[in-house]
């Protein structure tokens, strides 16, 4: 993919995005909004229940226990029984039909307080019945004993009806908090609100009454829900009955959280998506710039010992130089050297390849390891001093024999101190030390070097990443060896570590396992 349109196709995805994300969270809120406004309905429903059940039971207390004998008691029956006949016939050829409805209606007006507070019972009595009677010609037909047992059977219905007028009784003589606390609970759990609540009732000043649970007392100050709970003859508002949910929003994420868990599982997997396929973009793009500069690095490595390589062969073709034994030998050597360096260089890009694929094999062998680094830094020391500098070794381990990969420990080391020795200008000033610390065996090469920023640290073990970019660097190489030594270190389930510091220098810890 072309390197310029990557940023377009960034801003693209991120506009895009953003829109969903948006368009995501006005549907959550819309969706919010029509969950509170169900929740709102329920409670209003569950409160009309609850007031008209509270009413009932009310009305049943004075009917059942306190006035349970009201008949042998002094009651104001000043509104007589009243009688309501209703007739409606309809004739055809040769048939009347006669439709009629007898009602009687009976109020009983029961005083419950001194202060004027009754109760008023009405009975509604009624029967209802269709005659057909059939018409004779120029006759009168006769009245049989089965219709006039229709017309005079008086077999009523009951209906019963109550209304209490208590406007001077007090709200904990109509209502205790333990009733209505019942009532409430199976009234909101029948409409499938299983939620804590708390309740109260309020007067007309809507000052709180005595009728308070706790859970309204901690939460009053939340938003809550009103609805008259009783009234007076006139029909005006004695007292309001008062809910509140402390866990309201909670109680609608559980009720509907299938819908809520898949929407937001959909919006964290699109994002998720999103963030994934902007890193991966990021991360190609980088790469290609990465293996350019390795590319250009490579080619530049390459350059000067084919150059070399075709001075030497030109020089071998002269007569002078080819009569001349030592010339030729010397020659000849060089080709060599050069050949060995470039063979080198394709050695370590072939390497890292076996190594990214997984097919690199360590044959682990007990290998005395102290010895092992003793000979590379002695060795490794010869190429410092020609520098005027110095390799000091420090050797602290009881510990040092155990099982590596001598040749691949060895080539990582090795990449490690040639690092130390190019990333210092001056004279270099290289140590290397060991430590047991448990079960691990410490390794710690340090340098006196340019080190390296702060950002730098972690992506210098990715493959191809050189500190300078560009085609031109101070210091050669590919970007492959430490990399390579980071896949060898964790193929030995070890650990390498890097601390360095701009300007001051650069230490490189690698912890091997003794097991």
């Amino acid at each position: 993919m072309n390197n310029k349109f990557i940023p377009f196709i960034s801003v693209l995805m991120t506009i895009s995005m953003i829109v969903f994300v948006t368009l995501q969270l006005y549907w959550l809120k819309e969706l919010y909004g029509a969950l509170n406004q169900d929740f709102s309905n329920r409670v209003y429903s569950s409160m009309e229940s609850s007031a008209l059940k509270v009413s009932q039971l009310e009305s049943e207390k004075y009917l059942n226990q306190d006035f349970k004998n009201f008949g042998k008691s002094v009651i104001d029956s000043s509104n007589q029984p009243t009688q309501t006949y209703i007739q409606q016939n309809s004739d055809s050829a040769n048939r009347s039909t006669v439709i009629f409805q007898k009602s009687i209606v009976e109020n009983q007006n029961i005083p419950i307080s001194q202060k004027g507070d009754s109760l008023l019972l009405t009975n509604l009595y009624t029967d209802e019945g269709i005659l057909q009677i059939k018409k004779a010609p120029n006759a009168t037909e006769p009245l049989t004993a089965q219709m006039s047992k229709d017309i005079n059977n008086n077999t009523y219905a009951l209906r019963q009806f109550v209304k209490l007028s208590a406007s001077n009784l007090p709200i904990e003589k109509r209502v205790d908090v333990k009733t209505l606390d019942s009532v409430l609970s199976h009234e909101l759990k029948l409409s499938g609100l299983n939620t804590k609540f708390g309740f109260a009732i309020m007067d007309r000043g809507n000052k709180m009454t005595k009728v308070v649970n706790s859970t309204y007392m901690e939460e009053k100050d939340k938003n809550n829900y009103t609805y008259p709970l009783f009234t007076d003859s006139k029909d005006r508002t004695l007292y309001t009955l008062a809910l509140v949910f402390p866990r309201q929003d909670y109680s609608l994420i559980k009720s509907n959280s299938p819908m809520l868990l898949g929407t937001l599982m959909s919006l964290l997997t699109i994002l998720g998506i999103y963030i994934i396929s902007i890193n991966y973009m990021m991360r190609q793009r980088k790469i290609a710039e990465v293996k350019t500069d390795f590319i250009n690095n490579m080619s530049h490595e390459f350059k000067t010992p084919l150059a070399t390589i075709s001075v030497a062969t030109d020089s071998l073709a002269n007569d002078k130089i080819a009569t001349n034994p030592d010339k030729v030998k010397y020659y000849s050597s060089i080709i060599k050297q050069e050949n060995l360096r470039m063979k080198k260089q394709v050695e370590n890009v072939l390497n890292m390849s076996k190594l990214e694929r997984n097919e690199v094999k360590l044959f682990l062998k007990e290998t005395d390891v102290r010895s092992l680094i003793k000979e590379i830094t002695e060795s490794f020391g010869l190429i410092v001093r020609q520098r005027d500098g110095s390799l000091t070794q420090e050797f602290n381990t009881d510990k040092y024999v155990f099982k590596i990969d001598e040749f691949h420990i060895s080539n990582a080391l090795v990449n490690l101190l040639d690092n130390a020795n190019k990333y210092s200008p001056e004279a270099p000033e290289i140590k290397v030390s060991t430590r047991n610390e448990g079960n691990w065996y410490i390794i710690e090469i340090s340098d006196k070097g340019i080190g390296m920023e702060t950002d730098n640290k972690v992506r210098i073990f990715e493959k191809f990443f050189r500190e300078e970019t560009g085609n031109i660097h101070n210091v050669k190489g590919q970007g492959l060896g430490l990399s390579y030594v980071k896949k060898i270190v964790e193929l030995h389930k070890g650990i390498v570590i890097v601390d360095s510091q701009k300007g001051v220098g650069s230490k490189f810890t690698i912890k091997l396992p003794m097991v």
